[in-house]
């Protein structure tokens, strides 16, 4: 309860700011880790079987599970986020 009361007020326009810049920076990332991870499992199962429909349709889904991770987060980020802002003011 004292956290909550001494931390600064979340202004509209800085918390719709937060959100813009954490939901860019996360969609780079959750990008770069599905490409990744794509990649590293292309590389270890594909190119040993013959026919690997079935391990690529496995390779593309499994990333996406840890680049989905950090969406659950989303909000608490992007509120953190415009709180640091507004305290260095």
């Amino acid at each position: 309860m004292a956290d909550e009361r001494s931390q600064p007020e979340l202004d509209e326009r800085t918390l719709r700011e937060a959100r813009r810049v954490v939901y860019e920076r996360m969609a780079l990332i959750t990008a770069l880790i599905w490409i990744f991870g794509t990649a590293i499992l292309f590389a270890l199962t594909v190119p040993y079987i013959e026919r690997p429909f079935r391990q690529v349709a496995v390779a593309m889904t499994i990333p996406i599970l840890p680049a989905a991770l950090p969406w659950l987060f989303y909000g608490r980020i992007s509120e953190r986020v415009a709180r640091r802002w507004i305290a260095r003011r």
